[in-house]
Protein backbone atom coordinates (compact mmCIF):
# COMPACT_ATOMS: atom_id res chain seq x y z
CA UNK A 1 0.00 0.00 0.00
CA UNK A 2 3.16 2.33 0.67
CA UNK A 3 4.53 1.65 -2.70
CA UNK A 4 1.25 2.47 -4.52
CA UNK A 5 0.60 5.82 -2.10
CA UNK A 6 4.25 6.60 -3.54
CA UNK A 7 3.50 6.24 -7.19
CA UNK A 8 0.43 7.97 -7.10
CA UNK A 9 2.28 10.98 -5.18
CA UNK A 10 5.53 11.08 -7.94
CA UNK A 11 2.64 11.00 -10.80
CA UNK A 12 1.33 13.89 -9.21
CA UNK A 13 4.22 15.71 -8.84
CA UNK A 14 4.89 15.10 -12.82
CA UNK A 15 1.38 16.82 -13.64
CA UNK A 16 1.19 19.09 -11.27
CA UNK A 17 -0.78 21.60 -13.27
CA UNK A 18 -3.70 19.65 -14.41
CA UNK A 19 -3.55 18.37 -10.19
CA UNK A 20 -3.60 22.39 -9.63
CA UNK A 21 -6.61 23.06 -11.96
CA UNK A 22 -8.72 20.47 -10.93
CA UNK A 23 -8.53 21.41 -7.04
CA UNK A 24 -9.05 24.58 -8.06
CA UNK A 25 -11.86 23.67 -10.29
CA UNK A 26 -13.60 21.56 -7.27
CA UNK A 27 -13.69 24.13 -4.58
CA UNK A 28 -15.06 27.34 -6.69
CA UNK A 29 -17.82 25.31 -7.81
CA UNK A 30 -17.95 23.90 -4.09
CA UNK A 31 -18.12 27.36 -3.03
CA UNK A 32 -20.23 28.45 -5.68
CA UNK A 33 -22.97 25.92 -4.52
CA UNK A 34 -22.23 26.52 -0.59
CA UNK A 35 -22.90 30.11 -1.06
CA UNK A 36 -25.94 29.92 -3.10
CA UNK A 37 -27.79 27.29 -1.43
CA UNK A 38 -26.97 29.00 2.19
CA UNK A 39 -27.63 32.35 0.98
CA UNK A 40 -31.54 30.33 0.08
CA UNK A 41 -31.55 29.21 3.57
CA UNK A 42 -30.50 32.51 4.98
CA UNK A 43 -33.25 34.26 3.36
CA UNK A 44 -36.15 31.86 4.71
CA UNK A 45 -34.45 31.90 8.20
CA UNK A 46 -34.92 35.96 7.78
CA UNK A 47 -38.36 36.43 6.83
CA UNK A 48 -39.12 34.19 9.36
CA UNK A 49 -37.63 36.03 11.98
CA UNK A 50 -39.33 38.93 10.58
CA UNK A 51 -42.37 37.59 10.65
CA UNK A 52 -41.88 36.37 14.55
CA UNK A 53 -40.61 40.06 15.47
CA UNK A 54 -43.87 41.63 13.99
CA UNK A 55 -46.53 39.29 15.19
CA UNK A 56 -45.06 36.75 17.87
CA UNK A 57 -46.20 33.33 18.23
CA UNK A 58 -49.88 34.05 17.39
CA UNK A 59 -51.37 32.72 13.88
CA UNK A 60 -54.69 35.26 14.34
CA UNK A 61 -55.78 38.56 15.25
CA UNK A 62 -59.37 38.79 15.53
CA UNK A 63 -61.44 41.87 16.35
CA UNK A 64 -63.63 44.24 15.19
CA UNK A 65 -63.28 47.41 12.82
CA UNK A 66 -63.25 50.60 15.21
CA UNK A 67 -65.92 52.40 12.82
CA UNK A 68 -68.25 48.98 12.73
CA UNK A 69 -69.48 49.96 16.70
CA UNK A 70 -69.57 46.56 17.39
CA UNK A 71 -67.24 45.30 20.30
CA UNK A 72 -66.03 41.68 21.68
CA UNK A 73 -68.34 40.65 24.20
CA UNK A 74 -67.52 37.69 26.59
CA UNK A 75 -70.00 35.33 25.23
CA UNK A 76 -67.68 35.74 21.47
CA UNK A 77 -64.65 35.44 23.57
CA UNK A 78 -66.11 32.52 25.28
CA UNK A 79 -66.97 30.55 22.27
CA UNK A 80 -64.21 31.28 19.81
CA UNK A 81 -62.24 30.06 23.00
CA UNK A 82 -63.94 27.13 23.79
CA UNK A 83 -63.44 26.07 19.93
CA UNK A 84 -61.64 22.80 19.21
CA UNK A 85 -59.51 24.06 16.71
CA UNK A 86 -57.97 26.95 19.56
CA UNK A 87 -54.94 26.18 21.03
CA UNK A 88 -54.99 29.42 23.37
CA UNK A 89 -56.61 33.05 23.42
CA UNK A 90 -54.66 36.30 24.45
CA UNK A 91 -57.17 38.97 25.53
CA UNK A 92 -55.41 42.53 24.40
CA UNK A 93 -57.64 46.00 25.10
CA UNK A 94 -56.06 49.19 23.55
CA UNK A 95 -56.59 52.35 25.07
CA UNK A 96 -54.87 56.17 25.75
CA UNK A 97 -54.47 56.72 29.04
CA UNK A 98 -53.13 59.81 30.15
CA UNK A 99 -49.63 60.02 31.70
CA UNK A 100 -49.92 62.78 34.61
CA UNK A 101 -46.31 63.86 34.28
CA UNK A 102 -46.08 64.41 30.58
CA UNK A 103 -50.02 65.63 30.86
CA UNK A 104 -49.99 63.49 27.89
CA UNK A 105 -52.65 60.63 26.47
CA UNK A 106 -50.06 57.84 25.59
CA UNK A 107 -51.07 54.67 23.11
CA UNK A 108 -51.50 51.70 26.13
CA UNK A 109 -51.89 48.11 25.42
CA UNK A 110 -53.57 45.66 28.37
CA UNK A 111 -52.33 42.53 28.14
CA UNK A 112 -52.28 38.89 29.79
CA UNK A 113 -49.01 37.43 30.87
CA UNK A 114 -48.88 34.93 28.24
CA UNK A 115 -46.66 33.91 25.38
CA UNK A 116 -48.90 35.02 23.18
CA UNK A 117 -48.50 38.51 24.24
CA UNK A 118 -44.89 38.17 25.46
CA UNK A 119 -43.83 37.65 21.92
CA UNK A 120 -46.31 40.24 20.06
CA UNK A 121 -45.17 43.10 22.62
CA UNK A 122 -41.26 42.15 23.84
CA UNK A 123 -41.94 42.16 27.34
CA UNK A 124 -40.74 39.43 29.70
CA UNK A 125 -42.05 40.06 33.33
CA UNK A 126 -45.34 39.26 34.41
CA UNK A 127 -47.76 42.12 34.49
CA UNK A 128 -49.75 42.71 37.83
CA UNK A 129 -52.73 45.68 38.86
CA UNK A 130 -49.93 47.67 40.36
CA UNK A 131 -47.23 47.25 37.08
CA UNK A 132 -46.48 48.79 34.16
CA UNK A 133 -43.98 48.33 31.16
CA UNK A 134 -43.33 51.04 28.89
CA UNK A 135 -40.70 51.41 25.63
CA UNK A 136 -37.05 52.76 26.36
CA UNK A 137 -37.89 56.00 24.63
CA UNK A 138 -40.69 56.91 27.18
CA UNK A 139 -38.80 56.06 30.27
CA UNK A 140 -36.31 58.28 29.20
CA UNK A 141 -38.45 61.04 28.95
CA UNK A 142 -39.68 60.35 32.00
CA UNK A 143 -36.40 59.63 33.72
CA UNK A 144 -37.30 56.75 35.30
CA UNK A 145 -35.90 53.16 35.46
CA UNK A 146 -37.45 49.92 36.71
CA UNK A 147 -38.87 49.92 40.26
CA UNK A 148 -39.28 53.82 39.91
CA UNK A 149 -43.19 54.77 40.40
CA UNK A 150 -45.02 56.18 37.38
CA UNK A 151 -48.38 58.22 37.67
CA UNK A 152 -51.56 57.21 35.09
CA UNK A 153 -54.93 58.29 35.35
CA UNK A 154 -53.77 59.56 38.90
CA UNK A 155 -53.43 55.71 39.85
CA UNK A 156 -49.65 54.88 40.70
CA UNK A 157 -47.78 52.01 38.66
CA UNK A 158 -44.27 50.38 39.82
CA UNK A 159 -42.39 50.27 36.55
CA UNK A 160 -41.58 46.41 35.98
CA UNK A 161 -39.69 46.64 32.61
CA UNK A 162 -38.70 48.75 29.38
CA UNK A 163 -38.83 47.77 26.30
CA UNK A 164 -37.15 48.41 22.77
CA UNK A 165 -39.28 51.14 21.00
CA UNK A 166 -40.91 49.55 18.48
CA UNK A 167 -41.74 52.44 16.19
CA UNK A 168 -40.15 50.45 13.03
CA UNK A 169 -43.15 48.00 13.23
CA UNK A 170 -45.51 50.96 12.62
CA UNK A 171 -47.23 51.64 15.64
CA UNK A 172 -46.92 54.61 18.33
CA UNK A 173 -43.14 55.36 19.44
CA UNK A 174 -44.25 55.60 22.77
CA UNK A 175 -46.11 52.80 24.60
CA UNK A 176 -47.82 52.22 27.60
CA UNK A 177 -48.10 47.84 28.62
CA UNK A 178 -50.26 47.29 31.84
CA UNK A 179 -52.15 44.54 32.51
CA UNK A 180 -55.74 43.32 30.61
CA UNK A 181 -58.07 43.97 33.24
CA UNK A 182 -56.88 47.10 34.02
CA UNK A 183 -57.10 48.86 30.60
CA UNK A 184 -60.55 46.82 30.02
CA UNK A 185 -62.23 48.78 33.52
CA UNK A 186 -61.05 52.28 32.02
CA UNK A 187 -61.92 51.48 28.76
CA UNK A 188 -65.82 50.47 30.46
CA UNK A 189 -65.56 52.88 32.53
CA UNK A 190 -64.62 55.97 30.00
CA UNK A 191 -66.65 54.47 26.78
CA UNK A 192 -69.76 53.06 29.09
CA UNK A 193 -68.78 49.44 27.12
CA UNK A 194 -69.00 45.74 28.05
CA UNK A 195 -66.24 44.87 25.77
CA UNK A 196 -64.82 42.11 27.14
CA UNK A 197 -61.00 43.09 24.58
CA UNK A 198 -60.33 45.14 21.56
CA UNK A 199 -58.75 42.05 20.20
CA UNK A 200 -58.14 38.40 20.41
CA UNK A 201 -54.37 36.55 19.60
CA UNK A 202 -55.10 33.51 18.61
CA UNK A 203 -53.13 30.66 18.66
CA UNK A 204 -54.30 27.38 16.27
CA UNK A 205 -53.64 23.59 17.55
CA UNK A 206 -50.44 22.57 15.91
CA UNK A 207 -51.87 20.31 13.05
CA UNK A 208 -54.73 22.93 12.14
CA UNK A 209 -54.86 25.49 9.44
CA UNK A 210 -54.67 28.94 10.30
CA UNK A 211 -56.90 29.79 6.94
CA UNK A 212 -59.27 27.03 7.83
CA UNK A 213 -59.40 27.82 11.60
CA UNK A 214 -59.97 31.97 10.27
CA UNK A 215 -63.08 30.62 8.41
CA UNK A 216 -64.29 28.90 11.39
CA UNK A 217 -64.22 32.27 13.39
CA UNK A 218 -65.75 34.29 10.75
CA UNK A 219 -68.95 31.73 11.06
CA UNK A 220 -69.19 33.46 14.61
CA UNK A 221 -69.87 36.75 13.29
CA UNK A 222 -69.34 37.78 9.96
CA UNK A 223 -68.44 41.08 10.69
CA UNK A 224 -65.14 40.10 12.23
CA UNK A 225 -61.91 41.26 11.13
CA UNK A 226 -59.09 38.39 11.06
CA UNK A 227 -55.37 38.77 10.59
CA UNK A 228 -53.67 36.00 9.22
CA UNK A 229 -49.77 36.53 10.77
CA UNK A 230 -48.11 34.84 7.20
CA UNK A 231 -45.41 35.78 4.98
CA UNK A 232 -46.80 37.77 2.19
CA UNK A 233 -48.11 36.05 -0.92
CA UNK A 234 -45.87 37.64 -3.51
CA UNK A 235 -42.51 37.22 -1.14
CA UNK A 236 -43.54 33.61 -0.64
CA UNK A 237 -43.30 32.91 -4.49
CA UNK A 238 -40.45 35.07 -5.03
CA UNK A 239 -38.25 33.00 -2.25
CA UNK A 240 -39.46 29.92 -3.99
CA UNK A 241 -38.38 30.98 -7.77
CA UNK A 242 -35.24 31.95 -5.60
CA UNK A 243 -35.23 28.52 -4.14
CA UNK A 244 -35.98 26.83 -7.45
CA UNK A 245 -33.42 28.97 -9.14
CA UNK A 246 -30.63 28.40 -7.29
CA UNK A 247 -31.33 24.52 -7.46
CA UNK A 248 -31.24 24.49 -10.68
CA UNK A 249 -28.03 26.52 -11.09
CA UNK A 250 -26.20 24.84 -8.92
CA UNK A 251 -26.94 21.14 -10.68
CA UNK A 252 -25.07 23.52 -13.52
CA UNK A 253 -22.37 24.27 -12.37
CA UNK A 254 -21.92 20.96 -10.76
CA UNK A 255 -22.47 19.42 -14.29
CA UNK A 256 -19.98 22.21 -15.84
CA UNK A 257 -17.39 21.56 -12.71
CA UNK A 258 -17.55 17.43 -13.39
CA UNK A 259 -17.04 18.26 -17.29
CA UNK A 260 -14.36 20.11 -16.47
CA UNK A 261 -12.66 17.47 -14.19
CA UNK A 262 -14.09 14.91 -16.44
CA UNK A 263 -11.79 16.59 -19.21
CA UNK A 264 -8.88 17.42 -17.07
CA UNK A 265 -8.57 13.74 -15.43
CA UNK A 266 -8.90 11.73 -19.16
CA UNK A 267 -5.17 14.24 -19.82
CA UNK A 268 -3.96 13.54 -16.69
CA UNK A 269 -4.72 9.72 -17.11
CA UNK A 270 -3.42 10.12 -20.98
CA UNK A 271 -0.42 11.56 -19.72
CA UNK A 272 0.13 8.38 -16.78
CA UNK A 273 -0.81 5.72 -19.51
CA UNK A 274 2.73 5.11 -20.38
CA UNK A 275 3.09 4.30 -16.92
CA UNK A 276 0.54 2.43 -16.83
CA UNK A 277 1.24 0.38 -19.66
CA UNK A 278 4.79 -0.58 -18.18
CA UNK A 279 3.68 -1.55 -15.07
CA UNK A 280 0.91 -3.86 -16.63
CA UNK A 281 3.69 -5.73 -18.59
CA UNK A 282 5.80 -6.38 -15.46
CA UNK A 283 2.89 -7.64 -13.64
CA UNK A 284 0.54 -5.00 -12.07
CA UNK A 285 -3.40 -5.81 -12.07
CA UNK A 286 -5.87 -3.52 -13.02
CA UNK A 287 -6.96 -4.05 -9.54
CA UNK A 288 -3.74 -2.20 -8.87
CA UNK A 289 -4.01 0.37 -11.43
CA UNK A 290 -7.72 1.10 -10.02
CA UNK A 291 -6.58 1.54 -6.58
CA UNK A 292 -3.65 4.32 -7.87
CA UNK A 293 -6.18 6.01 -9.88
CA UNK A 294 -8.76 6.44 -7.31
CA UNK A 295 -6.33 7.31 -4.48
CA UNK A 296 -5.30 10.43 -6.86
CA UNK A 297 -9.37 11.20 -7.57
CA UNK A 298 -10.28 11.13 -3.69
CA UNK A 299 -6.80 13.17 -3.00
CA UNK A 300 -7.93 15.66 -5.44
CA UNK A 301 -11.85 15.91 -4.70
CA UNK A 302 -11.03 16.42 -1.06
CA UNK A 303 -9.13 18.37 -0.75
CA UNK A 304 -10.96 20.58 -3.50
CA UNK A 305 -14.49 20.28 -1.07
CA UNK A 306 -12.27 20.90 2.03
CA UNK A 307 -10.94 23.95 0.36
CA UNK A 308 -14.25 25.21 -0.73
CA UNK A 309 -15.94 24.69 2.50
CA UNK A 310 -13.15 26.75 4.07
CA UNK A 311 -13.19 29.63 1.33
CA UNK A 312 -17.16 29.57 1.96
CA UNK A 313 -16.85 30.03 5.75
CA UNK A 314 -14.18 32.64 5.14
CA UNK A 315 -16.11 34.49 2.98
CA UNK A 316 -19.57 34.62 4.77
CA UNK A 317 -17.75 35.32 8.18
CA UNK A 318 -15.33 37.52 7.12
CA UNK A 319 -15.08 38.76 3.32
CA UNK A 320 -19.43 39.87 2.68
CA UNK A 321 -19.26 41.89 5.93
CA UNK A 322 -16.09 43.80 4.31
CA UNK A 323 -17.33 44.56 0.93
CA UNK A 324 -20.12 45.91 2.06
CA UNK A 325 -18.12 48.39 4.38
CA UNK A 326 -16.11 48.82 1.38
CA UNK A 327 -19.15 49.36 -1.14
CA UNK A 328 -21.15 51.14 1.82
CA UNK A 329 -23.82 49.02 1.29
CA UNK A 330 -25.73 48.09 4.10
CA UNK A 331 -26.43 43.71 4.52
CA UNK A 332 -27.52 41.97 7.16
CA UNK A 333 -25.14 39.60 8.59
CA UNK A 334 -25.47 35.92 7.78
CA UNK A 335 -24.98 32.61 9.56
CA UNK A 336 -22.74 29.87 8.73
CA UNK A 337 -25.01 26.78 8.94
CA UNK A 338 -21.90 24.31 9.81
CA UNK A 339 -24.94 20.92 9.43
CA UNK A 340 -26.45 22.36 6.26
CA UNK A 341 -23.30 22.95 5.04
CA UNK A 342 -21.33 20.07 5.93
CA UNK A 343 -24.49 18.15 4.17
CA UNK A 344 -24.14 19.95 1.18
CA UNK A 345 -20.30 19.32 0.84
CA UNK A 346 -20.66 15.60 1.21
CA UNK A 347 -23.04 15.28 -1.59
CA UNK A 348 -20.95 17.04 -3.75
CA UNK A 349 -18.29 14.98 -2.31
CA UNK A 350 -20.07 12.02 -3.97
CA UNK A 351 -21.44 13.60 -7.19
CA UNK A 352 -17.77 14.82 -8.84
CA UNK A 353 -16.44 11.47 -7.00
CA UNK A 354 -18.54 9.59 -9.08
CA UNK A 355 -17.81 11.77 -12.30
CA UNK A 356 -14.40 11.47 -11.74
CA UNK A 357 -14.67 7.63 -11.30
CA UNK A 358 -16.20 7.43 -14.78
CA UNK A 359 -12.38 7.98 -17.10
CA UNK A 360 -10.69 6.30 -14.26
CA UNK A 361 -12.45 3.01 -14.76
CA UNK A 362 -11.86 3.13 -18.67
CA UNK A 363 -8.51 3.38 -18.00
CA UNK A 364 -7.99 0.09 -15.88
CA UNK A 365 -10.01 -1.77 -18.26
CA UNK A 366 -7.20 -0.98 -21.55
CA UNK A 367 -4.48 -3.84 -22.20
CA UNK A 368 -0.44 -1.89 -22.18
CA UNK A 369 -0.36 -2.70 -26.52
CA UNK A 370 -4.17 -1.38 -26.70
CA UNK A 371 -2.97 1.68 -24.32
CA UNK A 372 0.35 2.30 -26.23
CA UNK A 373 -1.48 2.28 -29.62
CA UNK A 374 -4.64 4.77 -28.49
CA UNK A 375 -1.39 7.45 -27.82
CA UNK A 376 -0.17 6.93 -31.13
CA UNK A 377 -3.95 7.58 -32.57
CA UNK A 378 -5.44 10.26 -31.04
CA UNK A 379 -8.34 11.27 -33.39
CA UNK A 380 -8.79 15.17 -32.90
CA UNK A 381 -11.60 15.51 -35.79
CA UNK A 382 -15.18 15.40 -34.98
CA UNK A 383 -17.72 12.75 -37.51
CA UNK A 384 -20.22 14.94 -39.64
CA UNK A 385 -22.95 13.80 -37.27
CA UNK A 386 -21.25 15.32 -34.37
CA UNK A 387 -21.01 18.79 -36.40
CA UNK A 388 -24.56 18.30 -37.74
CA UNK A 389 -25.92 18.29 -33.65
CA UNK A 390 -23.38 20.86 -32.98
CA UNK A 391 -24.81 23.63 -35.22
CA UNK A 392 -28.41 22.04 -34.63
CA UNK A 393 -27.58 23.26 -30.69
CA UNK A 394 -25.68 26.49 -31.59
CA UNK A 395 -29.06 27.86 -33.94
CA UNK A 396 -31.41 26.95 -31.42
CA UNK A 397 -29.42 28.61 -28.39
CA UNK A 398 -29.14 31.66 -30.61
CA UNK A 399 -32.76 31.90 -31.38
CA UNK A 400 -33.47 31.35 -27.66
CA UNK A 401 -31.42 34.49 -26.61
CA UNK A 402 -33.03 36.61 -28.91
CA UNK A 403 -36.59 35.12 -28.05
CA UNK A 404 -35.71 35.95 -24.17
CA UNK A 405 -35.44 39.46 -25.21
CA UNK A 406 -37.46 40.20 -27.82
CA UNK A 407 -40.63 38.27 -27.88
CA UNK A 408 -43.86 40.05 -25.86
CA UNK A 409 -43.77 36.85 -23.27
CA UNK A 410 -40.13 38.16 -22.35
CA UNK A 411 -40.85 39.01 -18.98
CA UNK A 412 -42.34 35.61 -18.22
CA UNK A 413 -40.39 33.14 -19.70
CA UNK A 414 -37.17 34.96 -20.71
CA UNK A 415 -35.51 33.67 -18.06
CA UNK A 416 -36.79 30.24 -18.64
CA UNK A 417 -35.60 30.45 -22.09
CA UNK A 418 -31.85 31.53 -21.10
CA UNK A 419 -31.70 28.84 -18.91
CA UNK A 420 -32.57 26.39 -21.29
CA UNK A 421 -29.85 28.30 -23.70
CA UNK A 422 -27.28 27.37 -21.05
CA UNK A 423 -28.57 23.30 -20.71
CA UNK A 424 -28.38 23.12 -24.83
CA UNK A 425 -24.64 24.92 -24.41
CA UNK A 426 -23.34 22.19 -22.24
CA UNK A 427 -22.68 19.19 -24.69
CA UNK A 428 -20.98 21.58 -26.73
CA UNK A 429 -17.91 21.76 -24.04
Amino acid sequence: MKTLRGLAFRLFKSNKFIVFSSIVSIAISTMLVLSMVLFSFNAQDTLKSQLKQTYGEMDLSVGFDMNQGKILTSTLVEEIHQDKMVDKVSKVSIAHLNLNKLNTSVYTVGVESDYLAKSRYHFSKPLNKDSVAMNKGLAKDLHVKVGDKVLIENKTYILAETVNDLSATGVAPDMLILNQKNVKRYIQAKEKSSAEATYLLIKAHKNESALKLANRIKSYNKDLRIDIAEQDAGVQNNLQSLHTFIMVLSALVLTITSLILISNFELLLYKMRNQFAIMRSIGATAKQISKIITLQSTIINTVGTGVGFLLTFCSQRYLYSWLGKVSKISSSPSDFNVSTAVIITVVMYVIIQFFLLIPAYRSTKVLPLKTMQKNEKINYGFSKTRIVIFKVLIAMSLFLVIGSQVFPTRGTYGPGMLLITVILVLPLY
